[in-house]
């Protein structure tokens, strides 16, 4: 019988922020997972938010040629409509849908009000979880008690709940299984239970706002816009807050090991993340404005229990589009095909991920030179070839960096240079700006209802 498939996917994790990217990362199973399967030390987001991401890993598509990101949604009184139309109607291979028709059953649970239901992702699942309840809300009465049991460690955002969900999924005889799992422990807000929690920051009640709600949401893009610069301390302790999430995601991972290894099956597990996220890096925050590598590289391992997937490491830069057919290619037991190519990701832009405040838009304007960076109300993408990276907006701009001697992106090697160096990556950028131009066009769905509403609040996606 073929092996079972579980996809994890980290919603937000950045690669840095685990080992072995980063020794120092308190992630020890996600270290281990690593050093006993086959890590992808550059691995590449196609774009840097949920949806159109997402959408890529399942489709094996770019965004432009898929059509399911903020291009393809309309908003109504700060509420979305659905991306159901654009996830229904593509065609092609979609992931699950390709296990299913190998005779696998197909199971998911997420706690990501895009990834849903409401938003489509149920193709190709027998069963599709959302976990919605396990987020919490905002406002309302049981708001205070729900949030004084997350620090507690009582209940979480959907981490525990999953786990017991897959579990038993897993339990059940039959098919093999495919399952994926989207988890939400790194995204704002960044509130992990108390064990996880810094201890400097406990008494500190702010340090607890830092990163949820509406307030929160305007402070970050009012950074993103280039209007206000935020603290020293306030990096540190947003940084400090993101780090220990990633930790108890980490001991999350844990349970989901133990889960598939007490099963006994055969398994190959992909732990993945669909983008990364901002911490204060050029001014930036949360997962807009930008195509640094602090939202693209992201984790990958694939790792087998009582199954042949390898150790070893891949360093050449992989895009995540590839990954279906990884693990379509592990359940055939067919050797991995990973040569080298240019990796490109795209971005709509922040005004069409997310709505721009009227009272932002004016502030922008009156604000006059400096202004917000080119991708928060333009499009753009980058190819990454090598240890050069390559930046280009629909306006024209263009940057170039040299990851190996700059990895932080500080130095611009056009600056002062003539555009000819750009020369190998101009056929990227006019062939992102045809597929622009050509782009599926999908019919809107239905206005997010409250419940989505509420928990695309709480995670910052609108005020």
């Amino acid at each position: 019988m073929p092996p079972d498939v579980l996809v994890i996917l980290c919603d937000t994790a950045r690669a840095d922020a685990f080992q072995p990217w980063n020794e120092s990362a308190q992630t020890p199973i996600t270290g281990r997972l690593a050093s006993q399967g086959l890590c992808f030390s550059q691995a590449i987001a196609p774009a840097p938010w949920t949806l159109p991401s997402t959408a890529s890993i399942f489709s094996g598509r770019l965004p432009t040629e898929h059509g399911i990101s903020g291009d393809g949604f309309r908003w109504e009184d700060g509420r979305p409509t659905s991306p159901t139309q654009g996830v229904r109607s593509l065609a092609g291979p979609w992931l699950p849908e390709t296990f299913r028709a190998r005779g696998y059953r197909t199971w998911a649970a997420s706690a990501n009000g895009w990834v849903s239901r409401w938003g489509g992702f149920d193709r190709g699942f027998d069963e599709f979880i959302d976990l919605r309840e396990s987020v919490g809300t905002t406002k309302g009465p049981l708001a205070s008690l729900g949030r004084a049991k997350r620090l507690a460690g009582i209940v979480d955002r959907g981490g525990r709940q999953a786990i017991r969900r897959f579990t038993a999924a897993a339990g059940r005889n039959g098919a093999p299984l495919f399952a994926f799992v989207n988890l939400m422990e790194v995204h704002t807000p960044y509130d992990p239970p108390r064990p996880f929690y810094p201890d400097r920051f406990w008494s500190r009640p702010a340090s607890r706002r830092l990163s949820s709600g509406p307030e929160s949401t305007r402070r970050f893009l009012r950074f993103n816009a280039g209007l206000d610069e935020p603290s020293e301390d306030f990096v540190a302790r947003i940084r400090s807050l993101y780090l220990q999430s990633a930790r108890y995601e980490d001991w999350l991972l844990g349970g989901f090991v133990d889960a598939l290894q007490a099963r006994g099956r055969p398994t190959v597990l992909a732990l993945v993340s669909d983008h990364g996220e901002n911490l204060g890096e050029h001014g930036l925050f949360v997962h807009n404005s930008s195509l640094h590598q602090t939202l693209l590289h992201v984790p990958l391992v694939l790792w087998g229990w009582n199954v042949e997937v390898g150790p070893g490491r891949l360093d050449e830069p992989v895009s995540l589009l590839h990954l279906g057919d990884w693990l379509r290619s592990l359940a055939d037991g067919e050797p991995l095909s990973t040569s080298g190519q240019a990796v490109v990701s795209e971005y709509e832009s922040t005004s069409r991920q997310r709505p721009i405040p009227p009272d932002l838009r004016e502030q922008l304007v009156a604000n006059g030179s400096g202004g917000p960076p080119p991708l928060f109300f333009h499009a753009g993408m980058a190819v990454q070839k090598g240890p050069l990276k390559y930046v280009a907006t629909e306006l024209g701009q263009e940057s170039l960096f040299d990851l190996s001697a700059d990895p932080g992106e500080h130095r611009d090697l056009l600056e002062g240079r003539p555009s000819e160096e750009t020369g190998q990556f101009a056929p990227f950028a006019e062939a992102w700006r045809d597929r622009r131009r050509r782009q599926p066009s999908h019919e809107a769905g239905d206005v997010a209802e409250e419940e989505i509403a509420q928990q695309l609040r709480a995670l910052g996606y609108i005020d």
